[in-house]
């Protein structure tokens, strides 16, 4: 009898999840994400992102699509600064909003938990999406407890640390 190889720890799945995170977060190239954003992403979606991991691994379909959706996520919440860019942005939203919904299924995420989610990330994307919101008062309304990227700045520092130091994540139930 030969024995099945033994699958990775969680910490490996956890680990590839926060990597994943922390990589769209650098790519989105703009302003931190909003707190409410960040607390989602450390919380459920990297559930979502580890059950993923463990089920299809990091060749499958699925995996690629949930690592387009925290891109896409992360890209939505940047400032729009013209119109072309908040057409775009408009054009965009509902397959984000469908491929988050999936995601939640998939990841088991309470549900009264992503419904406050969306929510809040609904209200941000309405008001960029605003005709009558300037585009920079848009964004400075939506932000107001963040700072821009800056590898020297304490807030980006302590942004990485906290996804550096992820691997304390409550039970993740595969």
């Amino acid at each position: 009898m030969t024995d099945s190889p033994t699958p990775p720890p969680l910490k490996t799945y956890i680990h590839a999840a926060g990597g994943i995170i922390r990589k769209a977060i650098i790519n989105a190239d703009g302003p931190l994400p909003p707190d409410f954003l960040v607390k989602f992403l450390l919380t459920h979606w990297c559930r979502y992102l580890v059950r993923v991991h463990h089920r299809r691994g990091t060749r499958s379909p699925e995996w690629q699509e949930a690592v387009q959706t925290t891109d896409r996520l992360l890209l939505s919440v940047l400032p729009v600064t013209n119109q072309a860019e908040r057409t775009q942005l408009a054009k965009t939203l509902p397959k984000l909003i469908s491929d988050l919904r999936r995601g939640a299924a998939l990841g088991r995420i309470d549900e009264l938990e992503m419904a406050q989610f969306m929510t809040e990330l609904g209200e941000l994307h309405l008001r960029k999406l605003s005709p009558s919101m300037p585009f920079e008062k848009a964004y400075q309304t939506d932000f107001s407890d963040t700072v821009a990227v800056d590898m020297m700045d304490p807030g980006y520092r302590a942004l990485m640390d906290k996804l550096d130091g992820f691997n304390d994540v409550e039970h993740i139930e595969l």
